[in-house]
Parts: structure tokens; sequence; C-alpha cells
């Protein structure tokens, strides 16, 4: 991939993980007792001291199935492979950062 096409995919994901999109789908999340009871009683619990309550890896997780929802929305259009395996491959390499520090599933403050 050229310099050029990476900082495209950079800036991409740098204002996808930012946009309405994500927005909604964490903000459904955050609060759906039904389907997602552990995360949503720690985020109501954490907003009531200012905090998130989210830990790393369901925020990145997020992220993923936003962009997946974003591709899938793209009806009848030839899935674009390697521009998903590059939005991924730094989605990977974010999850990897936390791992290897030891915050991945550590809750948000």
């Amino acid at each position: 991939m050229t310099t050029t096409s990476q900082a495209r995919i950079e800036r991409f994901v740098d204002s996808f993980i930012r946009s309405s999109q994500v927005e909604q789908l964490t903000s459904e999340r955050d609060s759906d007792f039904w389907n997602e009871p552990d995360r949503a009683s720690r985020c109501y619990e954490a907003a009531e001291s200012g905090a998130d309550g989210k830990t790393h890896a369901e925020v990145i997780q997020d992220w993923r199935d936003a962009f997946e929802n974003m591709l899938s929305d793209r009806r009848g259009k030839e899935y674009p492979t390697r521009f998903a395996a590059a939005i991924n491959a730094i989605f990977d390499g974010i999850e990897a950062w936390h791992e290897t520090n030891g915050s991945l599933y550590q809750e948000i403050g």
C-alpha cells in the first residue's frame, strides 16, 4: 500500500470511529439491558460517577460491527475487499496494542 493510501485509510478510520454510525451503535449497546446486560449495567453504574464503563475490547468490536454494517448497506455493490482488509488491519493493530499493554478488557474511566 502506498503511503498516500495508508494516510487516506488512517483519516477514514479517525473520522469513522467518531461518526454517528458508531455513536448510535455504541449508545444502543450501552443501554441494551436485554442483549448486553453486563455492559449496560457497567455503563449505567459508571455514568453515575461520570465515567464510561465500556472496555476497550467492546469499543473496538463496536467499530468493527459498525464498519461491517456500513459495508452491508452498500447492497448491489461489490464488497471492497482491499479497503475492508486495510481498515480491519488498523482495528487489529489497536486491539493488539491494548492486549499487549493489558488494557483490552479494562473498563474505560
